[in-house]
């Protein structure tokens, strides 16, 4: 009964990861129709939307990372994951019927403080309801999420335009909060290696910064996740519209994508699940093998993909770069004490906004 919660809990928490990456990938596959259709749209505001959304969404993750304890202590860690969540869903009901691009951006950025929060609180509940061996797995299928998210937005928001794009993925994203609502969980706060309950720290602090920083994997894994965030944010956003450029038929670029993209699916599983034979055979540096061989063989075959758009390239490229999404946050939960498993979930989160940051400025400048 008790794993049959657990994987209700999972799941739900995986539908609304989906959705997220669900209507953030409405905009990427409508690039040229909304410069059209929106008055005040310009290539450049489209970077700047992009930009200022992972801006807030950054300040988002260290407020929930520093007062999250606190709210949740009053009303329970689930009813805060609601509440976040409800936020980006009422806001792109909103954004559905935005009159002008200055209306579009305003609740753009509101949208963004919902699924800021979403890292620091969701993947960290994802921590404590599962084992290490078991961890890489989970958080590799969560990778799933965003990508299948991502593929099903870049799809259904380019057949039916951006406006029916966002408001879906609110009636989508409403539907499975619902049923979080209803089965989710309040997982215990303890260390599974223990199994000693634990006081779990959200909050982001100097103190627990230093702390971090002394960890060399967890420096290492954050300046690796920064310059990831270049690359990943950048080909999300863009992808379909440079594509679509060098092709001259969107309809071709889109589903180039979406068959390379597909490599991604499968990679990050498999990757995370190699993880945990590692750490089940007691070889700790096997997620840390799995993650380099992965990136050092997916950044070459994109690199070719995008030179020259071969199908092969993209989608063995996306099958080998995802080796590391799983393992990456398995590492975390391994070498970080319980406490501390939120603050560096967020501070995750964040470096990954700053390459994104960077990465669409450079494009769209």
């Amino acid at each position: 009964m008790i794993d049959e919660k657990k994987g209700k809990a999972f799941f739900l928490i995986f539908g609304l990861y989906l959705m997220i990456y669900f209507y953030l990938g409405v905009l990427p596959a409508n690039i040229d129709n909304f410069l059209q259709d929106l008055p005040g749209a310009t290539q450049l505001g489209v970077g700047l939307a992009i930009t200022f959304s992972l801006l807030t969404g950054t300040v988002s993750m260290l407020i929930f990372g520093y007062f999250g304890g606190i709210i949740a202590q009053r009303i329970t860690r689930k009813k805060l994951f609601i509440i976040t969540n409800s936020i980006w869903i009422s806001a792109n009901v909103i954004i559905s019927i935005s009159p002008n691009y200055a209306f579009f951006l305003c609740f753009f950025l509101i949208a963004a403080i919902g699924n800021g929060a979403f890292l620091p609180i969701g993947f960290a509940i994802i921590g404590d309801l599962y084992r290490a061996e078991e961890r890489g797995n989970k958080f590799g299928f969560m990778q799933l999420g965003l990508l299948l998210g991502n593929g099903l937005g870049v799809v259904i928001g380019g057949i039916t335009g951006w406006r029916v794009g966002f408001l879906t993925a609110s009636i989508l994203g409403l539907l499975v909060l619902i049923g979080y609502s209803r089965y989710g969980i309040n997982v215990a706060l303890k260390s599974h290696d223990s199994n000693e309950i634990q006081v779990y720290n959200y909050k982001i602090t100097f103190r627990d910064l230093l702390k971090l920083f002394k960890i060399r994997t967890v420096v290492g894994i954050l300046l690796f996740v920064v310059c990831s965030g270049i690359a990943t944010s950048t080909l999300a956003n863009w992808s379909v519209f440079y594509l679509n450029l060098k092709l001259g038929n969107k309809g071709m670029a889109i589903l180039l994508y979406l068959i390379a993209g597909l490599g991604a699916l499968p990679g990050a599983v498999l990757g995370g699940s190699l993880g945990d034979i590692y750490f089940q055979s007691g070889r700790f540096k096997g997620r840390v093998i799995v993650s380099m061989v992965g990136v050092i063989c997916g950044t070459l075959l994109l690199l070719s993909f995008f030179l020259s758009p071969f199908f092969l390239f993209g989608l063995t490229g996306f099958f080998f770069s995802f080796f590391s999404t799983g393992n990456q946050f398995a590492i975390f939960s391994d070498v970080v004490d319980p406490k501390l498993r939120g603050t560096v979930n967020s501070m995750s989160g964040i470096m990954t906004n700053i390459g994104g940051i960077m990465g669409n400025l450079l494009v769209s400048a």
